[in-house]
């Protein structure tokens, strides 16, 4: 905006609904500017306006009237020039808080100043610290504030439960740590908020004619049905008839690795309660359900381990086709121990990192991903092609003596998610908890 500098003295004033540079707009915008311009958004996610308040002075600054309760929520990017810009935020005149804005494509949600009744109230919102070099030019670009609670509006926060690897959970008749997870979940599903639970794989350790282990874990995702609380299995190599007596890999296991003709019979989509499309007629081994939760859509897919590109050629069609759904990937082997996308393909068709060039890193709804398979527990942070953050966790443990469970709050007004592992067997929380703050989910 430096030709802006050139009009020294003059005080610019753009009612709302004025888009600088563009004859006639039909597009408006919430802000009336001072000292500033309205402009077509470039960031990420692109506000409902289509527009941003463009700031580049000290005396710039943007005003909108908002509706709610809680604290002031502005969206905003900004130009680096010696460091990032700061805003200030007022409400009906008086200054609540400022705000370090931090990214130069991603709107985010900054939450400003204290929790506030519910109201109508003019926010205000001001550039401070401004800079200007021959070399650069520190402005703000501001898509939108809003209270953290509009009128009426749905919880905003939630929960949702990732179980990892049960193997060793099934092996005895009388090991209560899978039923007593799940029973948890159930218990505490007003405390959490629960709305959705999945899991990453092995959910059995190999068949036996009796079939006891698919009993046991049936048996024990029960509640969860009774519940009324949908969930999904993803399905790991263990579930499979690649895996044989004591877990050991059979032969020809490329081949046996896709019969999960065992597995299918125990768990099926009816029992799930919210899968609304698979890939192959009777099979969940690639499937996909959605939720609505803290007032967004969600969809979960759940993808075979190294699976075939038809499959994931399928999952891309499916998350093409729900552009406002944040999407969830479930699938076996992912994430290693040591965080990098897995490599190898194993005994299946492709690899992680297949995955990720062709399904995962492509499309910009897609947030979330989850898996098993090996190590303990860890997370990774990608930007997919269209500038979009994609977060990985790992959870697996194949624990002997308790049953972790990876639990994810979602807070859709803060744009943040909370991640924590837990195990109500033996009454302790794990590492590995964490907070991330611009999540950037589609409304």
């Amino acid at each position: 905006m430096r030709i802006m500098r050139t009009v020294v003295a003059v005080v610019v004033v753009l009612a709302a609904g004025a888009v600088a540079g563009v004859a006639g707009a039909a597009v408006s915008s919430p802000f009336t500017v001072v000292n500033g311009t309205v402009q077509p958004a470039t960031g990420t996610p692109v506000p409902p306006s289509g527009t941003h308040a463009t700031l580049w002075r000290t005396v710039s600054s943007a005003s909108t009237v908002v509706h709610g309760s809680g604290r002031v929520l502005v969206g905003a990017i900004g130009d680096h020039c010696d460091g990032w810009p700061t805003i200030r935020v007022r409400v009906d005149g008086a200054a609540v808080g400022e705000a370090l804005i931090d990214s130069a494509t991603d709107y985010g949600s900054h939450p400003v100043g204290p929790e506030l009744a519910d109201g109508t109230r003019t926010v205000t919102i001001e550039m401070v610290h401004d800079r200007y070099t021959s070399e650069c030019d520190r402005n703000v670009h501001v898509a939108y504030a809003r209270m953290e609670t509009p009128p009426g509006a749905v919880d905003s926060r939630f929960a949702f439960a990732v179980v990892p690897d049960t193997q060793e959970e099934v092996l005895a008749a009388g090991d209560g740590r899978f039923r007593q997870r799940i029973d948890w979940l159930v218990a505490n599903r007003e405390a959490l908020d629960l709305r959705f639970a999945t899991h990453s794989g092995d959910v059995v350790n190999y068949d036996t004619p009796d079939h006891v282990q698919y009993v046991r874990a049936r048996d024990a995702l029960r509640p969860l049905e009774a519940a009324e609380i949908p969930y999904t299995l993803a399905v790991g190599n263990h579930d499979t008839q690649a895996a044989g007596p004591d877990g050991s890999r059979r032969s020809p296991a490329r081949r046996l690795l896709r019969d999960t003709t065992v597995f299918n019979r125990y768990f099926t989509a009816a029992r799930f309660g919210a899968v609304r499309g698979q890939f192959e007629a009777g099979k969940i081994d690639n499937a996909y359900a959605t939720y609505q939760a803290g007032g967004v859509r969600w969809l979960v897919l759940t993808l075979e381990l190294w699976p075939r590109p038809a499959a994931v050629a399928w999952a891309g069609a499916v998350v093409a086709a729900h552009p406002r759904h944040n999407v969830v990937v479930v699938t076996h082997h992912y994430l290693e121990e040591d965080g990098t996308i897995g490599q190898s393909a194993g005994y299946g068709a492709t690899s992680p990192q297949y995955l990720y060039d062709h399904l995962v890193s492509r499309y910009p709804n897609i947030r979330l991903v989850f898996s098993g398979h090996t190590g303990s527990a860890t997370q990774r942070v990608d930007v997919g092609v269209h500038g979009n953050r994609i977060h990985s966790f790992l959870q697996t443990f194949h624990s002997r003596r308790t049953n972790p469970v990876r639990l994810v709050e979602v807070d859709t007004a803060r744009d943040t998610l909370r991640t924590w592992i837990y195990a109500p067997h033996t009454d302790e929380t794990l590492t590995h908890s964490r907070t991330y703050p611009r999540v950037g989910l589609l409304r």
